[in-house]
């Protein structure tokens, strides 16, 4: 483990590597998602004219999950290779990063911080970026590798028929817990996080969004982001009855989440499948639940700022992410997956991984009980209850 702010996914050393072979068979139902074919949207842009990259001064600004800093830069110590052919041609002095905690203090920073080149939202807060004019769309003619992305994320990706993000990393979120602790009869669904049998025990994100999509599921409304005022009091009522059970609200994944599980201080945490493989390679007996009213899932990418003045250079760097030797590398390291559907089985290293992707399944995100994370219409409304159950 390395000290970084808190993301989604984490660096597997070669012993995780390795144990993490039996842990991934405990995903279940997980589909790790690829793709087949090109993608059928293939939006592009035809921006005014601009100066050439010759021009631009090349120091671009980066909003990103800490570890996904790219290969060549002082910061980038988990041993990424995306982003390697950007900083060997133009070097790594350039870049710096600022770093997001959580969705929705991502899009706080962006909105007060900045102004950002690039951004790394993910898919529920697509439509915020649009909305408060942090972006613009791409000019994809200028990805060389985007004809290799998955059809489905990229539609899924666009407003108005315009390219605002490129889809890269995606993955999934649910209760990671204890098989040697909690009763297998208690671990069904999302309630076991209110079970007061585990009070103290308990740690889930301080994410506003998240949290209330749990709520909304336990309560059984499918339509977790976009919950009636009625639903979204209830959601609320439900997380303040939680909370006396609840350890903390965590921040970060590698200065509490992980340590706090492993050390058993709790049992039962929020969590994203890599830290299924972390901890079981730690040792310890444990399961990433498959709850009955379905698992979340996610997907995020790289947002072209509205200001940048680094118009090229930020089309050039994200080309070094989504070209497919990065996202195979990325996908044996951190055990996600991603856009490009050029990351096929022969490529990954780990034969189960390579098992568990579903190459014929394009929407795998949203297949079956998984519930892909969307954009919350009433934001403001939720983010006000949130800080209610804080503050309760």
């Amino acid at each position: 483990m390395f000290e970084r702010p808190i993301n989604r996914r984490q660096f597997l050393g070669s012993s995780a590597g390795v144990i993490g072979l039996g842990a991934l068979g405990t995903l279940g139902a997980i589909d790790f998602l690829a793709a087949c074919g090109s993608p059928s949207a293939t939006a592009t842009s035809s921006p005014s004219p601009r100066p050439p990259i010759s021009a631009e001064n090349g120091n671009l600004s980066v909003l990103d999950w800490g570890g996904y800093e790219a290969g060549g830069t002082k910061a980038q110590t988990s041993g990424l290779l995306a982003g390697t052919d950007y900083t060997k041609k133009y070097g790594a002095s350039g870049i710096t990063y600022a770093y997001i905690t959580n969705d929705d203090q991502g899009l706080q920073k962006a909105t007060s911080g900045g102004p950002f080149d690039i951004m790394h939202p993910y898919h529920e807060n697509i439509q915020d970026y649009v909305n408060r004019g942090l972006v613009q769309p791409w000019d994809t003619s200028l990805l060389p590798s985007f004809g290799e992305l998955n059809p489905y994320l990229v539609k899924a990706a666009q407003v108005n028929n315009k390219q605002y993000l490129i889809p890269w990393d995606w993955g999934y979120g649910s209760l990671l817990y204890r098989t040697d602790k909690v009763d297998p009869a208690d671990a069904t669904g999302w309630e076991l996080a209110w079970n007061p049998k585990y009070s103290g025990k308990v740690s889930l994100w301080n994410g506003a969004s998240t949290n209330f999509e749990i709520a909304g599921l336990k309560l059984g409304y499918p339509s977790m982001d976009n919950l009636s005022d009625s639903q979204l009091a209830a959601a609320k009522a439900s997380l303040i009855q939680q909370k006396p059970l609840n350890k903390l609200y965590w921040d970060s994944e590698y200065n509490q989440e992980q340590p706090n599980f492993q050390s058993g201080t709790v049992w039962i945490t929020y969590a994203w499948q890599d830290s299924l493989v972390s901890m079981a390679a730690a040792g310890l007996k444990c399961a990433f639940l498959n709850p009955s009213q379905g698992r979340l899932s996610w997907f995020g990418g790289f947002m072209l700022g509205a200001k940048t003045q680094n118009y090229y250079h930020a089309h050039e760097y994200v080309e070094s992410y989504i070209n497919q030797a990065a996202c195979v590398q990325m996908t044996n390291l951190f055990y996600y997956g991603t856009a490009n559907t050029k990351v096929t089985p022969d490529l990954i290293k780990d034969k189960t991984l390579a098992d568990s992707l579903d190459l014929a399944n394009p929407q795998a995100i949203t297949s079956g009980t998984n519930h892909l994370q969307s954009w919350a219409p009433n934001r403001s409304k939720l983010e006000l209850a949130w800080q209610e159950v804080v503050a309760s």
